[in-house]
């Protein structure tokens, strides 16, 4: 079975699901990429800095978790939106 790459399928899954963490997101790869080391929290982390970066999400609110960790939740931007045909 073919996988389709972890950033595009970190995109995939904030269209999906709007309002989606970043803790919520490195579960969702860590269950679907369980060999690979990339899913990672710093590498999470890198992956939605590049796709904010180029505009496909943005951050629509950040909380802390009962541990003091930034709970950072993301949706899906317009461009984002209009790749997705390019990337399912």
């Amino acid at each position: 079975m073919s996988q389709m790459p972890v950033k595009f399928r970190v995109v995939q899954a904030i269209y999906e699901n709007e309002e989606l963490s970043n803790q919520e997101i490195l579960e969702i790869l860590k269950k679907e990429y369980p060999l690979d080391r990339s899913v990672s929290e710093k590498g999470v982390e890198n992956c939605l800095l590049s796709l904010k970066a180029s505009g496909m999400i943005e951050l629509s609110h950040v909380t802390s978790d009962n541990k003091g960790k930034l709970k950072l939740s993301y949706k899906i931007m317009d461009y984002g939106a209009r790749r997705m045909n390019y990337i399912i």
